[in-house]
């Protein structure tokens, strides 16, 4: 007979292992729990990047923080304080190690590597089946953050591709103290580029080439932009690439996913963890974890993802409308929030944690024009649709 769990997380990435050690801090009352993970192994292949307020406890090393920002478009560039929020910069390395560390102290958790789903889970009215490459198994409840097993257009309103490399240079050629939060590129009628620059000592930074746009780009699409903006970083000084990282996040899921059942809950960033204007997640992850474990230990059922309130999730479909139809004038927007906008008020809407003032702060701020005929357009296809 397959054993019993009373609870499968399905993937040891960010938002699995983050479940695991909000349950962990439940003590003996966190229900026994398996987590399945098709990786063999943990290597540093990613960076998770936050604002923090100093209300949320980080458990886990921080690599780097900064207290100033800069963004930049059009030959101008404005460095904005936000020493009351330090930007965050966690390796993927340190949160694994952390996660890891939290399982091995809590006898009621288990993480099994090098195992993969071999189809989707059964429901039989009481208990899920799980087959999987180690055999099958029984759970009374499942949270699955696997993300699907490729990433399409027409998916999402926007994607926001992503490609970086951390490099050593011989010479000091960053300033280790100020962010390059976003330094937008010349205006492209495809998409919003811009270079993201995270230097965590004078010779070392994590430059990255991100885009935002309605087509979800991989590594050999970004490469030479990528290239491009790394020689002209380092203006000439010798470089050893230490690594590299890629993804595509989205923005503005066009269909969010339906729960199978109270027991069965799907997240993630490809279920709705992603700030969908701007793809910012690893905050939203935690604060989700917390709730969901919570609701195990209290309920025994899983939680999902909480949804925005309705003023926010209008804005943020304005929002990407506007980039999806006129992306050449999306580094001008960015630019304009960043530098008429209050930097707080701006980083708490950015990080999915603003209010209304916040958000109307960020309105008046924004070019009226564009953004009042997106949502004149949305409107009137909205009414369309009704009608027909």
């Amino acid at each position: 007979m397959s054993d019993v769990f009373d609870l499968v997380i399905l993937g040891g990435g960010c938002a699995g292992l983050s479940l695991s050690m909000a349950l962990e801090a439940h003590g003996g009352r966190a229900p026994r729990t398996l987590v399945i993970e098709s990786r063999t192994e943990y290597r540093n292949d990613r960076t998770w990047c936050f604002w923090n307020d100093r209300s949320m406890v980080l458990p886990y090393q921080i690599q780097h923080h900064w207290q100033t920002m800069r963004v930049s478009h059009g030959g101008q560039s404005v460095a904005l304080d936000c020493g009351a929020t330090p930007y965050h910069m966690l390796a993927g390395e340190d949160f694994y190690a952390c996660a890891l560390a939290s399982i091995d102290r809590q006898p009621n958790i288990t993480l099994q590597m090098s195992t993969s789903v071999v189809s989707e889970p059964r429901f039989d009215g009481n208990l899920w089946t799980i087959d999987t490459s180690a055999g099958s198994l029984l759970a009374r409840n499942v949270v699955d953050t696997r993300p699907p097993k490729a990433v399409v257009s027409g998916g999402s309103t926007l994607w926001q591709s992503f490609y970086g490399m951390e490099i050593e240079c011989k010479a000091a050629v960053f300033d280790d103290i100020l962010l390059d939060l976003m330094n937008f590129l010349d205006p492209d009628p495809r998409h919003v580029p811009f270079v993201y620059v995270l230097p965590v000592t004078p010779t070392r930074a994590l430059i990255e080439l991100t885009v935002f746009g309605a087509q979800p780009l991989g590594p050999n699409a970004l490469g030479a932009q990528l290239d491009t903006a790394v020689a002209k970083l380092v203006n000439g000084s010798p470089f050893e690439i230490l690594r590299s990282e890629h993804g595509i996040l989205p923005m503005g899921l066009y269909e969010a996913p339906q729960p199978l059942h109270q027991s069965y809950v799907r997240v993630g960033v490809m279920a709705g963890s992603a700030r969908p204007s701007t793809g910012y997640s690893f905050q939203r992850i935690q604060l989700w974890a917390n709730e969901c474990a919570s609701s195990l230990v209290q309920h025994r059922q899983p939680a999902p993802h909480r949804p925005d309130p309705l003023y926010l999730r209008l804005m943020d479909r304005i929002f990407l409308e506007v980039l999806r139809t006129d992306p050449i004038r999306g580094g001008a927007i960015f630019f304009s929030l960043f530098s008429r906008a209050d930097t707080a008020r701006v980083i708490r809407f950015l990080s999915g944690r603003g209010g209304v003032v916040d958000s109307l702060a960020v309105v008046l701020a924004m070019p009226f024009a564009p953004f009042l005929l997106a949502a004149f357009l949305m409107m009137w296809r909205a009414l369309r649709i009704g009608r027909g």
